[in-house]
């Protein structure tokens, strides 16, 4: 069973939560559906989605975006869909040029996997966006490439043109459309990630996904669903706590599910009254540690912080007659005290003469009388 541990906030959330729930078939449908022309959407096989491996953006980037490539199929020829949710408030003005960067990365990753491919598949970027202003930079590459009209017509056949399709979730701006392609899942998502940070837009706007939310957790999946999305709720309204975050979302679901919901407020508090006991036991580890051993090292605290409740009474336990740190952490073993045997009289070897072994009974004799 995995030992408990202190919960960290999530790094990277939206790009945890996002990949969690549309890395999922029926959902991604939704999402892509959302996104793209109705025409194109109509036209396109989605019985042949699948998620690709792999991710194009630069790990120097990655705490700012996350993505996943799907590919499918339209009248027997392959497409590629890159979407990508952004991590932070503030609106990237070169977004449009940093898809184009990762569309060529995929299209370079192609031809190396297939190196006799002859054509190029059509790769079609998305971005999800969740400021609350709202996305206002060029959603066209030539747009970032101002050029005066006289010499447009000689200049843009050199500049390469694409626009991306844009998911803008800011100020609660979803659109019918998306409410209308998306999942149920898919909805609560997207609106989880529009109020992320915003405390008091989550319990303003929390009757909008009230229904969706309901069918989310009633499907035969919902616990694990519902663990997800209060993790992810609690994470980005750290200042409002898990608590009050399940008691959001219970105000707003019908009674069918708030057995739910309660159940997992029930599991977070006792998880809390957990830790906070293992951190008292492993505060008090360290203090005792020191005083006995002195400062400790590093790699001490680590261990420390990584044990279980069950590791660190039994580390408390050898602290009681341990001579070293290591022997606490049962990284030495203690050599056996000596038997009584080896600390007695040695016995007379086998190579003694049976008449040397009887005047040693008859010494023996004379001292007990």
């Amino acid at each position: 069973m995995p030992k408990p541990r202190r919960p960290d906030p999530l790094s990277q959330p939206h790009d945890a939560l996002f990949k969690w729930a549309f890395s999922q078939r029926e959902h991604a449908v939704g999402l892509l559906r959302a996104a793209l022309p109705k025409e194109l959407a109509d036209g396109i096989d989605w019985g042949t989605l699948r998620l690709e491996q792999g991710s194009f953006v630069d790990r120097a980037l990655r705490h700012r975006h996350g993505d996943l490539v799907f590919s499918a199929r339209i009248r027997g020829k392959k497409v590629y869909f890159h979407a990508l949710v952004e991590q932070q408030r503030d609106v990237d003005p070169l977004m449009v040029f940093r898809m184009g960067v990762y569309m060529f990365r995929l299209w370079e990753q192609l031809v190396r996997d297939e190196p006799k491919l002859k054509e190029l598949p059509p790769i079609i970027p998305i971005v999800v966006h969740h400021s609350e202003a709202g996305w206002t930079a060029a959603t066209a590459f030539q747009d970032l490439v101002p050029m005066d009209a006289t010499v447009r017509p000689r200049l843009s056949p050199f500049v390469p043109q694409f626009e991306l399709r844009l998911i803008d979730l800011g100020g609660g701006r979803a659109g019918d459309l998306v409410e209308r392609a998306l999942t149920s899942l898919g909805q609560v998502v997207l609106w989880c990630l529009s109020v992320a940070g915003d405390d008091a837009r989550f319990e303003r706007e929390i009757e909008r996904i009230g229904q969706a939310l309901d069918e989310v957790l009633l499907a035969k999946d919902g616990l694990a669903a519902l663990g997800v999305l209060l993790r992810y709720l609690a994470s980005t309204h750290q200042r409002i706590g898990a608590e009050k975050v399940g008691e959001i979302l219970e105000r707003a679901t019908g009674s069918e599910v708030r057995d739910v919901i309660i159940t997992w407020l029930d599991k977070v508090e006792e998880r809390g009254r957990v830790e906070g006991r293992m951190e008292g036991q492993a505060r008090l580890l360290r203090k005792l540690l020191t005083a006995r051993f002195g400062a400790l090292p590093a790699s001490a605290r680590t261990k420390i912080a990584d044990a279980d409740e069950a590791t660190l009474s039994r580390w408390g336990v050898r602290l009681l007659t341990a001579e070293t740190l290591d022997e606490v952490f049962g990284e030495v073993r203690r050599a056996a005290p000596p038997s009584r045997a080896s600390s007695s009289t040695p016995r007379a070897s086998s190579s003694s003469t049976p008449r040397a072994a009887t005047k040693t009974r008859a010494r023996v004799r004379r001292s007990s009388v």
